[in-house]
């Protein structure tokens, strides 16, 4: 895969140690980056270090709890300690919830995904405005769930939602600053997270196979859009929501569907 984009740049990627987060840390490595790849799970970040240092990347791992403030403090702070500094955070971690009915939600459940996806993003924001180098970039992955109702997965679809307006919030912030953030929101991704596959190969982007209409992604094709958006080349693009989900939400189902 050639190119090198982000040679020179330090990059933290949360939720890195499998999916959409483990194929934008190997990408960015790829593209020159070097890496904290930060997971709750720290065998996982740490296979992502070792898939790009077997490539000749470099990268560190971090066990990182994105609802702790003291972690999205530790992991930038990481950043800094071993790279000098820190250019890009794509903050991707999430949970999921299980699909249940909008009556049968619990608070406990609810205080779960706004804790994790909701507030600690925010954190995670709040860091990255601070410390982020001029021309510096944040992509906050939200979800198709952000812009649409999701009936059996409300708690989840209202964290997401509000990741929308976190980062049309923060866009003036970000600017007067030199920065930008946006936001992605994938469709259906065939990673391990959802029950797919969750394979580890990747491919030169020049080969990505296209997704069926409507269909499911791999996680590169999201990673790929992440990648855009933290780089160069999106320098004008700013307090967006972009869509990566195989024209899911371009039109109305067939008819047949609808019958």
């Amino acid at each position: 895969m050639s190119g090198e984009d982000f040679a020179g740049k330090v990059a933290i990627v949360t939720g890195g140690g499998s999916g959409i987060g483990r194929a934008a840390s190997r990408r960015l490595a790829a593209q020159g980056a070097q890496l904290v790849v930060a997971d709750i799970v720290i065998d996982q970040a740490q296979r992502t270090v070792q898939l790009i240092e077997e490539a000749g990347g470099e990268a560190i791992a971090v066990r990182a709890d994105i609802a702790s403030q003291d972690d999205n403090r530790a992991m930038f702070d990481a950043a800094a300690d071993r790279f000098g500094g820190i250019d890009h955070a794509f903050l991707n971690a999430g949970i999921l919830q299980p699909y249940i009915p909008f009556e049968q939600v619990g608070l406990d459940l609810f205080d779960r995904l706004i804790g994790v996806n909701l507030r600690g993003t925010f954190m995670g924001v709040q860091q990255a405005l601070a410390r982020l180098r001029p021309r510096g970039s944040c992509v906050v992955t939200a979800s198709l769930a952000a812009q649409l109702g999701f009936a059996e997965a409300v708690a989840y679809s209202i964290s997401k939602h509000g990741l929308i307006g976190l980062v049309r919030s923060a866009a003036g912030p970000f600017a007067e600053r030199g920065l930008r953030i946006n936001a992605i929101c994938p469709g259906m991704v065939l990673s391990g997270m959802t029950g797919g596959a969750g394979l580890e190969a990747l491919a030169d982007p020049a080969d990505l196979p296209d997704p069926p209409y409507r269909g499911g992604l791999d996680a590169q094709h999201v990673a790929e859009v992440a990648l855009f958006l933290l780089g160069r080349g999106a320098a004008a693009i700013n307090g967006q929501a972009q869509n990566v989900d195989a024209a899911f939400l371009a039109a109305f189902p067939p008819l047949s569907e609808l019958q």
